[in-house]
């Protein structure tokens, strides 16, 4: 099974125990994991899918929800 699109599919996250990454969710039967990296250096968050870097993101997208 494909992975929705990321930056568009809404997606609820939920809160880890890992500082470095601190939300995951399942989307799709895929498990997704957002990753906080050493900003400004480099891009504020990595998202990754099944284990794979799926793209680097600064702004959080507004159908994504974080946890209260």
């Amino acid at each position: 099974m494909t992975a929705p699109d990321p930056l568009t599919h809404p997606v609820s996250w939920r809160r880890t125990d890992r500082a470095e990454y601190p939300y995951a969710a399942l989307v799709a039967g895929q498990n997704w994991l957002i990753r906080v990296n050493d900003f400004p250096v480099d891009p504020l968050y990595t998202l990754f899918i099944e284990g794979r870097e799926a793209g680097d993101f600064d702004d959080w997208p507004g159908c994504w929800q974080r946890p209260g």
